[in-house]
This record gives structure tokens, sequence and C-alpha cells, in this order.
């Protein structure tokens, strides 16, 4: 990645002309580092050798900082002049100027060309840029010494103790997710730690590894699938590992810096495939112990799917609508901006709804241990309680903070490509984060309606639905990457309304719905999938 990028060391002498200079000569990004900066070769990459489509500042987090980020972008900054307000980090006088803002960045430069302003050049380009409501994101370091010091004594201590260091441990600290769920921060990602450093031993990619949790979880949902307590203790068990290997994958990509849509794509897509299948296996089983479960195990797939989905919609539309900004006027001193104090949340507190939220570590966790303990018909109880409890407590705020946007969208194309039906041009509906899962809710409800009120086999229409709702989640992630299923392909799929007519010419005609299974499951799982694999190798040679 360093490859699209050039370098410019930054000095008291340095000039924004330079700068305007140095970005517009070249179509690479331009990487500005402060030569009183003093940072970790492993903090450095984070800009360096991270996929960057928008400006990426280096910060650190502090009280009363010199930089202002809040809704993940900075959002105020300060120079020898210029004055921020609640300021919660500071910047370390590195900066990514990103080619794709190349328009936007070249007019905030020229416009600020010749400034009479005291500070670094590097300090009042980020002010520009910020006050000019260009999207700026921050990268934050941690976990090792750094200095933007103009003390060189300080410079050269803190290169010292920088020198002492492992990069490749450093590395594998910083591969690390800290605001997971609570059980993969505390628990699971202790050990995929030791599992990622075996990776890199063996210098597995990210895709191997996904593939590796896929087949640990196919084994875990057949285990499942036999219905005896002892399989069932190993699928459970399994079904750990399985999700332990899955923090693997993305720890290796950023340790490896091996980052492509084609992985985060297939680590999403297996995690679907892997949890509904055990879904369907503790079903199977109960089979075997007498007891027909098939009606909540297609309630908890057609669940998830609505919970998924709206997670996935509501924060992308959610982020886009809070970092909105007004563009302020850079001769202004003071940026005025005044927090509203809230009081500070406990570790208890913020962990316990981290859990409440359900993700899918918890949702794993008691997937295993519900199983264990009670069987499948103890896991479809305990559940739906405690996903309804988990939803109701997120949804009530969402819907609150709905409430306070605007009646107009945003970022139309997340929706509209995911509706698989027809749409309203004109509409301003500020809830349409919704209206996907809504879609897939009813879609699926008929379809459970149907293995209620009807001799058909259940088993055949839970994997009917799945093949459905997996075509949603593709649709979906396609959306999330900005990127629309192909008309062909929606029109083989029969959209919605389509889908549903052919599922009642088919019962009225009395026809196996074996078939449609092979036809949609081929359609959603093998030709999909194919085109965007293929579609995605394409734009690589190009």
């Amino acid at each position: 990645m360093t490859a699209n990028l050039r370098t410019l060391a930054v000095n008291e002498e340095t000039k924004i002309s330079e700068v305007l200079q140095a970005f517009q000569s070249t179509n690479q990004d331009l990487l500005l580092i402060d030569q009183k900066t003093i940072i970790t070769k492993p903090h450095l990459e984070l800009l360096t050798d991270y996929p960057r489509t928008v400006t990426t500042a280096l910060v650190s987090k502090i009280k009363n900082g010199d930089t202002r980020i809040s809704q993940g972008r900075i959002t105020g900054a300060s120079s020898g002049y210029h004055e921020v307000g609640y300021g919660n980090h500071n910047f370390l006088g590195i900066i990514r100027l990103s080619q794709y803002q190349r328009e936007e960045i070249t007019a905030v430069l020229s416009k600020i060309d010749g400034s009479k302003y005291s500070g670094n050049a590097i300090d009042l380009i980020l002010v520009a840029l910020v006050r000019a409501a260009l999207v700026v994101a921050p990268a934050s370091v941690a976990g090792a010494p750094f200095i933007r010091s103009s003390n060189p004594n300080e410079r050269s201590e803190t290169q010292k103790q920088i020198d002492a260091l492992n990069d490749a441990r450093l590395r594998l600290k910083l591969a690390n997710r800290a605001n997971d769920g609570f059980f993969s921060v505390f628990f699971l990602r202790k050990i995929s730690k030791i599992f990622t450093w075996l990776a890199v031993r063996l210098k597995m990619t990210p895709n191997q590894v996904t593939l590796i949790s896929f087949a640990v979880g196919l084994l875990s949902a057949y285990e499942f699938s036999i219905g005896s307590f002892w399989h069932i203790f190993t699928g459970a068990v399994l079904l750990q590992l399985s999700i332990i290997i899955d923090c693997v994958d993305g720890e290796l990509a950023r340790y490896t810096r091996k980052f492509s849509q084609l992985g985060a794509w297939l680590d999403a897509i297996t995690d679907r495939i892997k949890e509904y299948l055990v879904f369907f296996a503790l079903a199977y089983g109960a089979i075997k112990n007498g007891q027909d479960l098939w009606i909540p195990a297609m309630g908890m797939m057609l669940f998830q799917t609505f919970r998924h989905i709206s997670d996935y919609n509501f924060a992308r539309i959610n982020k886009i609508r809070s970092s909105n900004l007004e563009p302020m006027d850079f001769e202004i001193k003071n940026d005025g901006y005044i927090s509203v104090e809230r009081e500070k949340k406990s570790r208890f507190e913020y962990w316990s709804k981290k859990a409440l939220q359900f993700p899918i570590g918890e949702r794993w966790l008691v997937i295993s241990a519900s199983s264990i303990i009670g069987g499948a018909a103890f896991t479809f109880t305990i559940m739906p309680i405690l996903s309804l409890i988990s939803i109701a407590l997120v949804f009530r705020g969402r819907v609150r903070k709905s409430l306070t946007w605007p009646k107009e969208r945003v970022n139309k194309e997340l929706v509209d490509y995911q509706i698989d039906s027809f749409r309203s041009k004109n509409s301003t509906n500020r809830f349409d984060w919704l209206e996907p899962s809504l879609l897939r809710l009813i879609e699926g409800a008929i379809f459970i309606e149907l293995a209620i009120i009807t001799d058909l086999s259940k088993s055949t229409i839970f994997l009917l639905l799945f093949a459905i709702l997996f075509n949603h989640y593709d649709n979906m992630y396609r959306a999330l990457q900005g990127e629309k299923k192909p008309i062909w392909l929606s029109a083989l799929g029969g959209f919605i309304f389509g889908r549903l007519l052919i599922m009642a010419i088919w019962v009225w005609m009395g026809w196996s719905l074996t078939i449609l299974v092979y036809y949609f499951s081929a359609l959603f799982f093998i030709v999909s999938s194919a085109q965007w694999i293929l579609s995605h190798i394409s734009k690589g040679k190009e």
C-alpha cells in the first residue's frame, strides 16, 4: 500500500504552498510527518499500510487534548493560533492526505496558502480541513511510547524506549480489537492471540483462517445434528473453537496488512451460514428425541436476520447523519464547541450494555451453554427471550434517535440496493434504515406461517428460507460496499413478490418444495457468490 504514498517531512519552516505543490504534483496520497514526532514503526503503519479512502491523522487519546474526535471523525483541531473546545485527543503531527479528496483538499490549501497565523503548517492544515467540514478520520496509537516534542532530549529518550521494543509483539497487540463485545474482549481474544501468533508463524492468509473457522463451524453443526448429549457437548465446544478462530482472521489481516473486500465478505457470510446451520442441526437432532423444534429454529433464524440487517443499516446511516458538519471560518480563533457534560459510565455499566446488545460472542456462548444444559429445547427457549430483551433495549434508543433526524433520506443507495422490490423515488422516510429488515420479516413470517398451517416438510421450508435469507445478506453486504446485485441475478431470484407468488403456485399445485430448495440454493449460494467473487477478481486485474 505504500506504493501509492509519498512522504514529506515538515518542520517550522515548511510553508503550506510547499505541501500544496507536493500534493498536486502526483496522484499519490501525501504523508506529512512532523520532524518533532517520534513513534514506532507499527504505529506509523496505521497510516502507511492500512487501506485509507479519506484523509487520516494519527492521534492519541488524552483528556483536555488539542484535538476533538466524535462519531469516528476529527471535529476540532488547534494550532499556534486556533483553539479547540473540549479536546479529547492529541494530534501527533502525522497526517495522510487522500487523493480521493483531491479537489476539496486543493481548494482548502489554496485558500489558506500564505496564512500568517502562527503554528506548524501541518497543524494549520488539519484545522483548515476540519473547519471546511472535510472528513478527516483518526487513527489512534497506544501500547508503546510516542512523543511530539521540540525537546531533542525527550525525543532521544523516547527513541531509546522504542528501540528496545519488539515490533512483532506490538503489531500483535495492535491487531487485537478492544471495542468488541464483553465475552470476546475478555475471553475469546485472550485465546485467539495465541492462534494469531501461530498463523503468523505458518504464514497463513486471513482467508485461509476464515475457511478453517468455517470448516470447524460445519463440524460443530454436524455434532449438534446427532442429538445425543456428548455429541451436543462436542458441538458446543467446536462452536466456541470456531469463533475463536474467527477472531484470528481479522487479527491476522491487521497484523499482516492484508485487507480485501473479498475477505470482509467471506468472513461475514460464513458467520451467518455457521450460525443458521447450527439452528438447523439443533432442530434436526431434536427430532431423534421426539421434539419438533423447526418453528422456533426458523423463528430464531428470521429474528437474527432482522436484527443483523437493521444493526448494519442503522450504524451506517447514523454515522453519516451524525458526522455532517457545517463549515466554519478558518479565521475564527476558537471553534466555540461546548460539551454537554454527561456522567461518565462505569466500567460495569459500559460492559453490561455491551453484553446486552447480544453480539456474536455472547450469542454463541448462550447457544453452546444452553444446549449442554438443556438440549435444543432449552436453547430455543432462552435464545428468543434474551434476543427480545436485547432488541427492545437497543431499538428504544434507535427510535428516539431517528425521531431527531430531519425527514430526509441519506445514503439512499444503501437501502435501495437491499429492497429487492419497488420503492417510491419521492420517499422521505427517516426510518428507511428499518425497511429492508421489515421486508425480510414479512417474507420470512409467511414461510413460517406456511410451515404451521400445512403438512409440508418443515425442514425443507427451513432450508428454503435459509437460502432466501442468505440472498438478503448478500444484498446487504454488497450495499455496504456501495454495490448493487446485477439485475439479472435479482430477476432470477424473483424479487420478494415474485418468490411469494411462485411459492403460492407451488403449494397449490402440490409440487415438491425440494425443487425450489435446490434452485434457490444454487442461485443464491453458488451463482450469486461466484458472480461477486469473479467481479472483484476482475476489478483487481484492471
